[in-house]
């Protein structure tokens, strides 16, 4: 797929194997790569002309005379050895790597046809702008994200933030850290509701009413709840590695362990069920593991690495290009504010790095 962990993958594999002997084809539903990371402040404001940098086309992403080719479609099933696509297309493999990533909702549910993607940006920002009164429905990353920064980029609207859980964001981290998140946002004057949830209603609407009876005003409901893996498609091929939630089971090595008994398909990236934060910042480490295991496969030897996860959680929230909140999971967990979340992330959500994935750098 066309996210971080397919492409690096299909990079590294290209980089190392005789086109005269391999073929390497990274299916993609849609012609062009998201970089997540950005795409709240781009959905909110054209500052910086961050969109061109954040949404690369595909066609560079294979160097010249290597192996590789991009093929566009949707993925509607697998069969031992074959991927089918939604136009009919059957692609052969002797090696597969599920990489399909997250589904987001609202805002982040960015359309995959090129001619639909300019107009969603410009359609958001103008509900954004027009909107007085913001309810955005689950306060994890995304959700306290967009909070803090529709209130850089808008400092007068009323943005209320819903979460069902007693201090924003996960149990992952410290009640400090999120304490911390909590006061900061409340410092910008985002009205945060915590322990209670909100359901979008049908528009038009002027309020919503918490399950607890908590009455806010609204003329823009956003829904920022947890992502779902793209993992449907995977129930026809082998429902045993599937859990409940949707991710694929892998083993250390990132191998799939097919109830068939074959070890030729692999995983990375978001669908990976791992016990981990779903971050880009964790996709080199997936990728390169794939690499180095399948290329091993080739040559007749064990895996030659493992993964043992993160060395630490990190998480970087900024709340437009000056401000933001950072945690880091070592020692005792360091918590650091405005200069150093804005000098790692905040300033430019790492727009770079997509251009580098594209090769549009």
């Amino acid at each position: 797929m066309s996210g971080s962990a397919g492409i690096l993958t299909a990079q590294g594999l290209s980089k190392a194997l005789n086109p005269a002997e391999w073929s390497i084809q990274l299916v993609s539903n849609r012609q062009f790569h998201v970089h997540y990371v950005s795409m709240l402040r781009v959905l909110i404001t054209d500052e910086g002309d961050l969109a061109p940098k954040s949404l690369n086309p595909l066609d560079k992403v294979f160097e010249s005379g290597k192996p590789g080719e991009v093929v566009f479609g949707e993925v509607v099933s697998v069969e031992d050895g074959a991927v089918n696509l939604d136009d009919g297309k059957k692609l052969s493999y002797d090696y597969l790597v599920i990489a399909s990533g997250t589904t987001w909702a609202g805002p982040l549910t960015i359309p995959k046809a090129v001619e639909e993607k300019d107009k969603w940006i410009v359609e958001w920002r103008e509900k954004f702008a027009k909107a007085n009164d913001v309810v955005i429905l689950g306060g994890g990353a995304v959700g306290t994200e967009l909070a803090g920064e529709l209130k850089h980029y808008y400092p007068n609207k009323h943005v209320t933030l819903i979460h069902a859980e007693e201090e924003l964001l996960n149990a992952t981290y410290p009640p400090k850290f999120r304490k911390t998140v909590t006061a900061n946002l409340k410092s910008y004057g985002v009205n945060v509701i915590l322990d209670d949830k909100a359901t979008i209603s049908t528009e038009p609407y002027t309020s919503v009413t918490t399950e607890k009876g908590q009455n806010v005003a609204a003329d823009l409901v956003v829904p920022t709840w947890g992502g779902r893996r793209n993992t449907e498609y995977l129930k026809s091929f082998d429902s045993t590695i599937l859990t409940p939630e949707g991710n694929v089971r892998v083993l250390p090595s990132l191998r799939v362990p097919l109830s068939s008994g074959k070890t030729n398909v692999y995983a990375a990236g978001d669908v990976i069920n791992w016990d981990e934060q779903k971050q880009l910042a964790k996709v080199p480490a997936h990728t390169g593991i794939v690499v180095a295991n399948i290329l091993a496969s080739i040559q007749g030897k064990p895996a030659a690495k493992t993964y043992k996860g993160a060395p630490m959680e990190v998480l970087l929230l900024p709340a437009g290009p000056t401000k933001g909140a950072a945690y880091f999971g070592i020692l005792w967990g360091l918590i650091f504010g405005n200069w150093v979340t804005s000098l790692i992330k905040s300033k430019t959500l790492f727009v770079w790095l997509a251009q580098q994935t594209t090769r549009y750098s």
